[in-house]
């Protein structure tokens, strides 16, 4: 038989959290115990087979009546903390935030493409620099002011020509005393010689250690001037550089002239338009013009380039070029000729591995050259640098 002791041992409710259940128990108990005597009383009355059907569905509909109707009056008590209809309140609110959210990024899409950004977006300038930082191609290591040594093992591989390995070290330490306006620099790092005689040329010299100098903006124009030795010889060089923005276009023409007592003078125009899609991709074209004394014509070129970041710690890059001299010519093409000497197209591909500051970067390359009368020259080029300092 029940009693009330069930209700009289109920404990003390001491946590809201737990009043529910502690109500509930007992409560729960006592219908229980009122189930089973009326079950004997039942079963002494009637006929066993057909009062156990009867039997469980009144327990079924008692039950049920007591989840429904029982746990409704308890939740009104000022002990529970949540009813259920705060409960389903809840829940609408969490889902109706997220699909807000949602809707949110799509309109921003959208708008990004068609509009303005809003302005606690990344800019389209902090987009296109944030993917220079991280493939840290020649644009971002001639504009960087940050300190930093690049240790670069690089591995060369062509069908073409002999295959190569070296080392090169790159260095910048900015003088903090002088708020980093000048940059004392060691570099090692000649550029590849894909194209020309102009790059040719540039990839035989020394290294170079000297001084960069950062001079104020004047009027949004970045300027910067170096002075050292290359070799035995010393050059001096000036460098300038514009952004302007035009719609979601970001055009930017850099000027650089540089006087060496080896090398003479020499001078390079690189104009970029920038078109960020995103804040983790870029496509950029970028028109190309140099001139070097002692080498007849000029060099021209046309680049098209796109750039994604999967992550913070990888991502890859394509690459169309398009190169010529006005006056190009070669031991396998003597005469001079002024059309489209080279067809290059690239695929870069660069990560961090182990730790932030080491990284790898393979690329795939397939050039069609006049020197080798535009038969296929396959490439495989493959870096692993190491840097420290600032320079992430």
């Amino acid at each position: 038989m029940c009693s009330e002791a069930s209700f009289a041992n109920a404990p003390i409710i001491a946590n809201k959290k737990d009043a529910q259940s502690i109500y509930l128990t007992p409560l729960f108990d006592s219908f229980i115990c009122f189930m089973d005597e009326s079950i004997l009383k039942i079963k002494l009355d009637t006929i066993v087979g057909r009062s156990r059907g009867y039997i469980m569905s009144f327990r079924i509909i008692i039950f049920l009546s007591y989840i429904i109707f029982g746990s409704s009056a308890t939740a009104k008590s000022d002990e529970i903390p949540q009813t259920f209809q705060q409960y389903i309140d809840e829940k609408q609110e969490k889902i109706s935030k997220e699909v807000v959210e949602l809707f949110d990024n799509i309109d921003k899409k959208l708008a990004y493409w068609i509009y303005t950004t809003d302005s606690d977006e990344i800019s389209q300038s902090q987009t296109k620099s944030s993917i220079d930082e991280f493939f840290k191609g020649e644009k971002y290591i001639k504009e960087s002011n940050k300190s930093y040594i690049q240790i670069r093992l690089k591995t060369l591989l062509q069908s073409q020509e002999l295959s190569s390995l070296n080392a090169r070290i790159k260095a910048q330490i900015p003088l903090e005393r002088t708020k980093n306006s000048f940059q004392i620099f060691f570099n090692d790092i000649g550029q590849e010689p894909m194209d020309n005689a102009i790059s040719e040329l540039e990839n035989k010299k020394s290294a170079q250690i000297g001084v960069n100098y950062f001079a104020p903006d004047l009027k949004e124009i970045k300027s910067k001037y170096s002075i050292g030795l290359r070799g035995l010889s010393t050059y001096v060089s000036a460098r300038y550089s514009k952004e302007f923005e035009l719609q979601k276009w970001i055009i930017e023409p850099t000027q650089e002239f540089e006087y060496s007592t080896k090398y003479d003078f020499s001078e390079e125009t690189n104009i970029y338009f920038d078109r960020p899609f995103d804040e983790h991709s870029l496509f950029r074209t970028t028109l190309h013009r140099k001139t070097q004394a002692g080498i007849d014509g000029f060099d021209y070129a046309l680049t098209f380039s796109y750039y994604q970041a999967l992550s913070k710690k990888k991502g890859f890059g394509v690459a169309q070029r398009f190169w010529g001299n006005s006056k190009y010519s070669c031991d396998e093409e003597p005469d001079e000729f002024s059309g489209i000497s080279n067809y290059t197209t690239q695929f870069s591909w660069r990560q961090n591995i182990f730790r932030k500051w080491v990284t790898y970067e393979i690329q795939p390359i397939v050039s069609f050259h006049r020197q080798y009368n535009y038969e296929a020259n396959y490439m495989l080029r493959f870096y692993l640098d190491f840097y420290f300092g600032n320079i992430d």
